[in-house]
């Protein structure tokens, strides 16, 4: 919560807020989310488009705003323009051409690094449910048997996890793929090990069993895991940290396990035929209706052995 009021503090402060606009960062929930709560407060908002994104591909609320491009100089000066009015200073001579121009040779360099998409071979999957949310109640056994039969002998499957469990799994393993059936503390994106009370969603016991979102990510680093699914519960709190190191598919409101396994057997089953994760994520967003998000990091793709 400490990391939430100071963004909000540093929003309610600003004068001017130039968004990075890029096709990843625009999919991401808190970006929107702080660009909205900047503009409703009469603040201006500038989106500046970058690495292959156009204003046309801006969604909204961003495409309602006034953005540049960075390698357009017409909208490099108008950047200049509005900073400078807003410090109450002229704007410096600066030749805008050719700004323009070493941006978009970045841009370009950037892009052309983009397009080699690392491949992991024979990948290793954990699922793993807490005790509680592995009843059956929750569909534990569907994630499961979704996962099972798409990675035929590359799952780890864990029903009681704890966190001295967790830790010790992803510091002495490689998981690249991590699929957590377990509560999420909405407000603070701790991971709650104990159980939940199904009413109130608050822990069922005095001292409960958490790891904060920040200890989880760095696990992340250590197993190496490319891609964790935490699609149970409001988890895009969590998500946004875990975002600094891995991929994650997240849901932002309270989901069957019927409705999860159904969006994971295309999800899935797209890996499984060799799709990189984001033309996995993008597919089975168009085909699919559950509310899951998906908070990307960097694309790879799997490689999977079938026999």
């Amino acid at each position: 919560m400490r990391a939430i009021e100071e963004v909000d503090k540093a929003l309610r402060s600003a004068d001017l807020q130039i968004v990075m606009c890029s096709k990843e960062s625009v999919g991401r929930p808190w970006v929107n989310f702080e660009a909205g709560a900047v503009w409703l407060r009469g603040i201006p908002v500038i989106p500046v488009c970058h690495s292959g994104m156009h204003l046309s591909d801006l969604p909204v609320p961003l495409s309602m705003l006034q953005g540049i491009e960075c390698s357009q100089p017409e909208g490099l000066q108008k950047l200049y323009d509005a900073i400078a009015i807003k410090l109450k200073v002229n704007s410096p001579a600066v030749d805008f051409n050719a700004v323009a121009h070493d941006l978009g040779e970045l841009e370009k360099k950037y892009m052309q690094a983009k397009q080699t998409i690392e491949v992991i071979g024979s990948p290793r999957i954990l699922c793993a449910a807490s005790e509680q949310y592995a009843q059956p109640a929750y569909g534990f056994q569907f994630d499961v048997e979704v996962l099972e039969k798409s990675f035929p002998k590359r799952v780890t499957v864990e029903n009681k996890l704890t966190k001295k469990r967790l830790i010790g799994l992803l510091t002495t393993q490689k998981f690249d793929i991590i699929r957590l059936v377990l509560f999420v503390d909405r407000e603070t994106g701790d991971l709650i090990f104990s159980p939940v009370d199904s009413t109130t969603y608050k822990p069922a016991t005095p001292n409960p069993e958490l790891m904060s979102s920040g200890s989880f990510a760095d696990l992340l680093l250590e197993s190496q895991t490319k891609l964790v699914v935490l699609a149970t519960c409001k988890a895009l709190l969590l998500a946004v940290e875990v975002a600094h190191v891995a991929n994650m598919a997240a849901s932002d409101t309270e989901i069957t396990g019927e409705e999860a396994a159904e969006w994971e057997a295309c999800f899935y089953g797209l890996l499984a035929q060799g799709k990189s994760l984001y033309k996995a994520f993008d597919i089975t967003k168009s085909q699919m209706t559950a509310p899951i998000r998906a908070i990307r990091h960097k694309d790879v793709a799997f490689a999977f052995e079938t026999t």
